[in-house]
């Protein structure tokens, strides 16, 4: 079983109501939780890695929790991208639940984390899973996702659609350039601002 469970969230009342819950266990687990993010194009990767000790005498465990947070501008690009009809979302054992399931599926996430309880992240998630197919599986989509692509920081496509539109950028700044409408410390500048705004280092652009 994946020891993982990822939110897709857009600007919407639910999507905030799953990241207020989100930063109330991070506050809850105060020193538990690890965190990096990574900016894309019109979208924020969040993963947090939480600590877990199921005991005393066995090492700690690591359960993955990643958010995609995607910018309203951008939210029906990304439907295609994670295979997901509408915001919010979650992923949890190869299935998607949307809308006000995936609210319950964080707020019982909380409840577990909070209660102390000594599980491990197998535990964790089916512990999920039981209460998703309790709120009901009639929006439930099996999915069909590389481990790669959700896991690690660069899913393929948003990489691909990334590198796409820093190439374009880049082109045309190369003519500005060539022209000399600008000079080479101008040059420097934007391209250092399109670096970091499209998070092209992540991506292994150069």
């Amino acid at each position: 079983m994946k020891k993982h469970i990822i939110f897709f969230l857009a600007e919407d009342d639910l999507s905030y109501s799953i990241a207020a819950i989100l930063d109330g266990l991070i506050e809850e687990l105060d020193g538990k939780v690890k965190f990096s993010s990574q900016k894309y194009l019109g979208a924020i990767l969040t993963e947090l890695k939480i600590m877990l000790r199921p005991n005393f005498a066995r090492k700690s465990d690591t359960l993955k929790v990643i958010v995609y947070s995607i910018s309203e501008l951008y939210k029906e690009r990304y439907k295609p991208v994670f295979n997901i009809p509408i915001f919010p979302a979650v992923s949890l054992g190869g299935c998607d639940y949307f809308g006000e399931e995936a609210v319950d599926i964080a707020s019982e996430l909380y409840s577990i984390l909070s209660s102390r309880d000594r599980l491990n992240s197998e535990q964790v998630v089916h512990r999920l899973l039981r209460r998703a197919r309790k709120i009901g599986s009639f929006n439930k989509v099996r999915i069909e996702r590389s481990e790669d692509s959700k896991i690690r920081g660069g899913n393929p496509a948003v990489a691909s659609f990334c590198k796409r539109v820093f190439e374009e950028l880049m082109r045309k700044l190369d003519k500005l350039k060539r022209e000399k409408k600008i000079d080479d410390m101008k040059y420097r500048k934007i391209k250092e601002i399109y670096i970091k705004l499209l998070g092209v280092k992540f991506l292994e652009i150069g």
